[in-house]
């Protein structure tokens, strides 16, 4: 967790004990893998990130990634400094899952292209 604001904002979103204690795991979860991924550097080799308008819609997103070179983590501070979940996405990818994502229901709330180190939006049509 980066700090006590965000485990309140997910604690909010939860409706009982167990909900919680499965965005803490969770969290932690994304957590390690985002860290995992920059340590390495392959943060870097993902072109886009996706972002949801809520916590259980990223994570509803995560189950539809099969297939696609694509990995879930939680929404990157370059995008929002606060609590979400995001999925990379490399750019050959990116046209293909967010049709896929459509076709499932997955609500997306905005579409970021890398540029150096930070994310830009991309308007969809």
């Amino acid at each position: 967790m980066k700090n006590p604001i965000d485990l309140e904002m997910k604690m909010a979103e939860a409706k009982n004990f167990g909900e919680r204690i499965f965005f803490i795991v969770t969290g932690m979860r994304l957590h390690a893998k985002v860290y995992f991924l920059r340590f390495s550097g392959l943060f870097k080799k993902y072109d886009y990130c996706i972002a949801f308008p809520s916590i259980p819609e990223g994570l509803k997103a995560e189950k539809h990634l099969k297939g696609f070179k694509a990995v879930s983590i939680p929404i990157p501070d370059e995008i929002f400094e606060g609590c979400g979940v995001g999925v990379l996405v490399k750019e050959e990818d990116k046209d293909r899952l967010l049709k896929h994502l459509r076709e499932k229901g997955v609500l997306v709330s905005g579409v970021f292209r890398r540029v150096g180190n930070r994310f830009e939006e991309v308007k969809q049509s």
